[in-house]
C-alpha cells in the first residue's frame, strides 16, 4: 500500500521547512515595500516642497525585468494572509490580475496612457501623467498602501502568535478582518498611485471579493471557536475600527 503522503516524519519535516521558507519570503518583500512606501512618501513630499525639482517626467518602457520582479514580491507579500477556505483562491487570483496589469503598464508598455490619448485627440499624456504620479498619486497613494501593508504584517503576526487559538489581540482588538482591509487599502493606493483602466476595473472586484470572502470565513469561524466568536464579534467591528 502507498504511503500518504505526510506520514512519513521526513516529508512533515520537508513540509515546515518549505513553509518557513516561504513565510521568510513573504515577510522579506513586506519589509521591503513598507521602506518603499515610506522612501516614495519622502521623495514626494521633497517634490511637493520644492527641495527636489530635477525629477523624470517620461515612463519606464520595456523593463519587463522590472515587471517580473514586482509582480514576485508582491505577489509573495499577499502569502501573509492565510487562505482558510479553497473559495479565497478567487479572491487572490483577482489581486494577482491586477497586480500583473499594474506592473505591466508601470514598467512594460502604458497601454492606458496611449488609449485615452488616442480616444481624447490628444498627444500622448505622459508629461500630464508622470505630474500626476509626483504631485498627487505617489504622496497619498503610497501612504495609503503603507498603512494596507502594515495592517497584512500585523494581522499575520498575530495569527501566526495565536497558533490554533482565536487572535483577538493587537488589531484585532480594533476589527475581525485587518488583513482583509489591509489587501483592500494596499489595491486602493495603487489605484491612486498609479490609475489605469484595468486597476481601475478590478479594485471594486476585489474590494466586493475581499468582502463576501470575510462574511464566508465567519461562518467557518463560528463553527470552530463556537461561543467565543461571537462575543468577540459582537463587540468588535469588522473592517472600520470605532472611533
Amino acid at each position: 500500500m502507498a504511503e500518504a503522503w505526510g506520514s512519513n516524519p521526513h516529508q512533515s519535516t520537508v513540509m515546515r521547512l518549505v513553509r518557513e521558507f516561504i513565510t521568510v519570503i513573504s515577510l522579506a518583500s513586506a519589509t521591503f515595500i513598507l521602506y518603499w512606501a515610506l522612501w516614495c512618501e519622502a521623495y514626494s513630499l521633497l517634490i511637493l516642497t520644492g527641495i527636489v525639482t530635477d525629477f523624470k517626467t517620461t515612463l519606464t518602457k520595456g523593463r519587463w525585468d522590472l515587471v517580473a520582479m514586482s509582480v514576485f514580491l508582491f505577489l509573495i507579500f499577499i502569502l501573509l494572509i492565510p487562505v482558510r477556505l479553497k473559495k479565497d483562491w478567487k479572491s487572490h487570483g483577482v489581486y494577482t490580475a491586477f497586480i500583473v496589469s499594474l506592473f505591466a503598464e508601470m514598467f512594460g508598455f502604458p497601454l492606458s496612457i496611449y488609449f485615452i490619448s488616442s480616444i481624447l485627440g490628444l498627444p500622448v499624456l505622459e508629461v500630464d501623467f508622470t505630474s500626476y504620479i509626483l504631485h498627487i498619486g505617489m504622496p497619498i497613494g503610497s501612504f495609503i498602501l503603507f498603512i494596507g501593508a502594515s495592517l497584512i504584517i500585523l494581522g499575520w503576526r498575530e495569527v501566526y502568535k495565536a497558533g490554533n487559538k482565536l487572535a483577538t489581540g493587537s488589531v484585532y482588538k480594533y476589527m475581525r478582518h485587518p488583513q482583509y482591509l489591509g489587501i483592500i487599502l494596499v489595491t486602493l493606493g495603487w489605484l491612486i498611485y498609479w490609475p489605469t483602466i484595468p486597476v481601475l476595473i478590478l479594485f471594486p472586484v476585489i474590494t466586493l471579493m475581499y468582502y463576501r470572502q470575510s462574511k464566508e470565513e465567519e461562518s467557518a469561524l463560528i463553527e470552530t471557536f463556537g461561543e467565543q466568536y461571537i462575543r468577540w464579534a459582537e463587540k468588535t467591528p469588522m473592517m472600520i475600527p470605532r472611533l
